[in-house]
């Protein structure tokens, strides 16, 4: 299944990686207060997928067997938030951001297991963020985690966590309908993300001209 979800989104894991976003989160040439305004917008969403895995993680064995605890981002977000000097009530969401939590009430209303497929994607964007938490603490110039904590939320335990939750969704026994459900989850989660992204890029572009 992990080998299915990867080729099935690479494409669009491509495109999400060269956006400008992205680019910036991994350059760590985008500024504070533009990623400020990413994380808030992540938050939103993130908050919202992590409700709903907790409600249907219950009752879907999918995701009972696959999501443990730790995985759950929303308090790491709210604690980056606050680093960075966000009102969390004061946070609205964007078109893209709406557009990403409707995928999410979507997914719950019709296919609750396939909340699987968004927070796969999600768990495998770690993998990345590992080393843009790195870049961007060294371009701030601190040494602790302070607003980089959902980024980075398992730090060395990184790899062993990915290939664990790997092993875990590859050892549960679905059908071929299942899977490419999953994959055409997967890939609505990617144009999700890209979608927020593109939000950001545009408020950086309005007030600034570039990011």
């Amino acid at each position: 299944m992990s080998d299915m979800m990867k080729a099935g989104c690479w494409d669009l894991h491509q495109t999400a990686e060269n956006g400008a976003i992205a680019r910036g989160l991994m350059s760590g040439e985008l500024s504070k207060a533009h990623y400020a305004v990413l994380v808030g917008q992540m938050y939103l969403f993130n908050a919202r997928l992590d409700a709903a895995l907790r409600d249907h993680r219950p009752t879907e064995p999918l995701l009972d067997a696959v999501i443990d605890d730790e995985q759950f981002q929303s308090a790491r977000y709210e604690a980056d938030l606050a680093d960075l000097g966000v009102d969390r009530g004061a946070l609205r969401a964007t078109p893209g951001t709406r557009t990403a939590i409707e995928l999410v009430d979507r997914t719950e209303d019709t296919r609750p297991a396939d909340l699987l497929a968004l927070h796969y994607v999600r768990e495998g964007a770690n993998n990345g963020n590992h080393y843009v938490a790195k870049k961007l603490a060294h371009v701030w110039g601190q040494t602790g985690r302070a607003g980089l904590s959902h980024l980075d939320p398992y730090g060395k335990d990184q790899r062993r966590r990915w290939n664990a939750f790997k092993a875990q969704l590859d050892g549960f026994a679905m059908s071929e309908d299942q899977k490419r459900s999953l994959v055409r989850t997967g890939r609505e989660m990617f144009q999700a993300v890209m979608a927020i992204h593109r939000d950001v890029e545009s408020d950086a572009a309005s007030k600034t001209g570039a990011l």
